[in-house]
This record gives C-alpha cells, structure tokens and sequence, in this order.
C-alpha cells in the first residue's frame, strides 16, 4: 500500500524540478565543455597524457581545499546546531529536527542555484555600464568612490554570457558556493524558530521557496547593488532578515492563543539537547563570522567573534541572575551567549580592539536577557522560539555598533585600526575622506530598515498564502503524533482534528 497526499506530491515536483535545474544549468568547474572527441583525436590526447609527466598531489592552497574546514564547521553550525536548538519543546522534536533538516536540505539546493545566477547576471549588467570606461589601473576621479569599485568588480567578474559560451553548464559549482548558500539555510532556521508548531510541512515548503528567493533577492540588493557592509556572518542579510521574515509569517498564520497550548513548553531532557545545539553553534561561530571576510582579515574577525562569545558567556550569567531575583531558565543563559555572536557577526570585521568586542557580546547579551524578561512574553503567540531576542534586536544592537564604527572609528580614529589598506575591500564606499563616514553610515542604516522590510513584508505576503491551504489544530500543533509514528507512551490533547496525519 503506497501511502501518498499532497505534501508528498509537491516535495516530489519540487526536487525533479531543483535536479532537473542543476542537471541543465550546473557543474563541477573545471570539468570544461565535457565534449567527446573523434578517434583520432582521442588517441593523439591519450598518447601525450602518456608521456607526461605525473600530477603531484594538490597542494593545500589548490582546489578549494582551505574551504573544507570552514565546509565541516559550517555543517556543523547549521545541521548539528541550530537544529538541535530546535528540540526544545518537549514533545515536538521529531518535526523539530526532521523538518529543519528536509528544509535545510531544500533551502541549500535552491540557494546554490540563486547565488550563482544572480551574480553572473549583475557581473553582465556591470559590464555593459562600464563598457565606455574601460579597465584601466587606478581610480577614475570622473566617478564615486562605490563605482570605482563596482568598475573593478566588472573586470574580473564572470558575466552570464561569458560563463555560457562554450559551457554546457554555465552555473561552475565551487565549494565556496555550497558553503555560502548555507546562509541562506541558516536564514531559514531562523525564520523557522518563529513558526515553531504552527505550520504544517506543505506550508513549510512554500515558506522555504519564498524565504530563499527573498534572502538571496535582499543579500544582492543591500551588499552588491548598493554596497552595504555584511562580510562576515550576514548581520543583516541573515540574522535581521531571517527573524524579520519568521515574525511576519508568524504574525499571520498563528492560531488562537498557541502559547497557551501545555505542550508548547519545555522539560529536562529536551532543554539537555537544545544546551547541546548552543555548544556547537558556539564552537563554530568563529567560523561562520569570519568565512565571508577576506582572506586577510579572517583571523581578525574569528578572533573578535570569539572575544565576544566569552564576554557574552560570562555576562549572561550577570544579567540573567539580575533580572531574574527568582533565578533564570537555561534557555535565557544559551541564548544570551548565542546573542554575542550574532551581535558580533559585521562589526568583527570593521578592526575592532578585543577589549571593544568583548563589549559589543556583553551588550548583545544584554539586550537579548532584557527582551526575554519584558518583550517575549507579550509576543509568545507569535514568536515560538524567541528569535526576536536572539536574532532580531541582537541583531539591531550590532547594526547599531557599525552605525558608530563607521562614523567615529574610521575617519577620526577613534578605534585603532589594523591593516586599514583592507577597509576598501570591507567597505565600498570608503576612500579615506571625511564625507566617506557619513555616506557609510547612511547606507548601513538603509540596508538595516530594507532588511526589516523586505523580511516582514515578503514573510507576511507568504503567510497569507500558507494559511489559505488550513492550520493545525491548537491540539497538535505543538505535537509530532501529527506528523510522525510516535511510541506507545506518546501522550497527547484530545481534541477534534488533533488526530490528523499531515507526513
């Protein structure tokens, strides 16, 4: 007996179509036209491959192989961490893990496709803008500091047309581009920590392909088309947009009152496995901050993320023994040093003095404990999760950190900086004059408000189309006999549609 409804359906559309995409469009780069030659030709090829000389072994600086510990730490992040931080509902993690892993796994492939397209086709709109003004060395004082900048990104950019001619597949898959497609799943799980027990794995689908879309839409519009500075652990493009996106979902497809639901709370030994989730998310935090910052400026970066994580260890200790006399849960404590590292995640790369980051983990760590003491029991109906403490405002108070780094730390050296020749790299729109801060500052406020808004907006959009296709009843909503085979011991809320088998 083949068991099949509409959910098995669409997921099984949705990977031919996702497999049918990569078989048409991407491959391993390297692989060239993967032509067949004539006879002829193929015996010439194979007697010169004969009389050469062996390969060596691919030294480490070869074929991405410095990405593959950033590979394993980032999987780690993502499908180790974040998913088991998602256990902590005590009768919900079966779909807690099984559904942030399947959409994980969808948000990737999808990911990879987009961040490589989108590229290539700016790479060619470049190309056509700066046809006139050539590729020659140096500045031209004829155009803005960002343009100078984008005119060197479209001389050593790949253009769509350029990556097509010749190539069956145009779309050259490196390591890199799976890795960075990973912050787009993480963007993902955040999101999700807000719609915790109130959609359903069809709507969870729909929520995955937009959230994607919008993610990759909004990292291009904020940091290529107008220059923000997101280099390491996507601030903006990950943390602000991901939560913004989930609260506005949430705020549409929540039922009545789910935060009265008795399952919608935690116990001991699901609370164990979501501690494990933040200590994995904690070790490989460096990592994930500091994988988009250039080469140069990794250890920089791996180093402020990780001074900001164990101020934020300790002060969230401090802060969380303060505001709760009575004494805090374990979950206010994680997700205080998780706080750290989100709020760390841009300003780690603006050369920021140890002592300074350290700073900026304790006040994220602050913000966070203050927003799960007065802010999250006033929006449980709609934040499941609390991602509003621990990704949203976090999220802010480093944008807020950058907003004072690039109008005090820069031009005025106000904080010491190291290696200052990069901060071109860092930040387009900075040339060393004193009008450059505030042109910095403006545009990191402006992709601060367009995440929020795109998030909320395309989140809300999105909600309002999922909750066309039903809910789940407040009965089990935050259950997995709805979705899964559960043991004889399982126990549930009898109420009517409560029984309903959606997986």
């Amino acid at each position: 007996m083949v068991r099949c409804n509409v959910f098995i359906l669409s997921l099984v559309a949705t990977q031919a179509l996702v497999i049918g995409a990569y078989w048409y469009l991407a491959g391993h780069e390297g692989y060239g036209t993967m032509a067949k030659l004539d006879e002829a030709r193929q015996a010439q090829q194979d007697k010169e491959d004969s009389l050469r000389e062996p390969t060596p072994a691919p030294q480490e600086y070869e074929y991405g192989q410095p990405d593959l510990p950033f590979m394993f730490d980032m999987n780690m992040y993502t499908y180790l961490g974040m998913c088991l931080t998602m256990t902590y509902l005590r009768k919900y993690a079966y779909t807690s893990l099984g559904m942030s892993f399947l959409m994980g796994c969808l948000a990737q492939e999808w990911c990879n496709l987009l961040l490589q397209w989108i590229p290539l086709a700016h790479c060619s709109e470049l190309q056509q803008m700066f046809a006139k003004v050539g590729c020659p060395y140096g500045n031209n004082p004829e155009l803005t500091q960002f343009e100078n900048f984008q005119r060197g990104l479209s001389c050593t950019c790949t253009s769509l047309q350029g990556s097509v001619a010749g190539i069956r597949t145009p779309l050259q898959l490196r390591i890199s581009d799976f890795i960075k497609g990973q912050y787009g799943v993480v963007a993902v799980m955040v999101s999700y920590g807000a719609l915790l027990g109130k959609v359903n794995p069809q709507q969870m689908m729909l929520i995955v392909m937009v959230n994607v879309t919008a993610y990759c839409a909004n990292k291009f519009l904020c940091v290529d088309y107008r220059g923000g500075v997101d280099n390491t652990g996507s601030l903006y493009t990950t943390h602000i947009f991901g939560a913004s996106f989930g609260l506005g979902c949430a705020m549409i497809v929540s039922g009545k009152r789910p935060s009265e639901n008795p399952d919608n709370a935690p116990r001991y030994q699901s609370n164990n496995y979501a501690i494990l989730g933040s200590l994995f998310m904690f070790v490989t935090y460096p990592s994930f901050n500091s994988y988009w910052a250039p080469d140069v400026l990794r250890v920089f970066v791996a180093t402020g993320t990780f001074a900001a994580l164990m101020a934020g260890g300790m002060f969230s200790f401090i802060w969380a023994n303060l505001l709760y006399p009575e004494g805090p849960t374990v979950m206010h404590l994680q997700d205080g040093v998780l706080a750290a590292g989100v709020a760390a995640s841009t300003p780690a790369c603006m050369f920021i003095d140890p002592v300074g980051m350290m700073l900026v983990g304790a006040g994220g760590t602050l913000v966070a404990t203050l927003s799960f003491r007065f802010i999250q029991p006033k929006i449980a109906d709609q934040d499941t999760q609390g991602v509003t403490s621990l990704h949203l405002l976090p999220g802010l108070w480093g944008a807020l950190v950058m907003q004072a780094v690039t109008l005090a730390g820069i031009d005025r050296n106000w904080i010491t900086l190291r290696n200052a020749d990069q901060l071109r790299v860092v930040m387009p729109h900075y040339s060393g004059g004193n009008g450059d801060a505030l042109v910095s500052s403006a545009t990191q406020a402006l992709i601060t408000g367009f995440s929020i808004f795109v998030g909320g907006i395309c989140g809300a959009l999105t909600g309002l189309v999922a909750k066309l296709t039903g809910r789940i009843a407040l009965g089990g909503s935050y259950s997995d006999h709805v979705f899964w085979i559960v043991p004889d011991d399982f126990t549930h809320i009898g109420e009517p549609g409560a029984d309903t088998k959606v997986m």
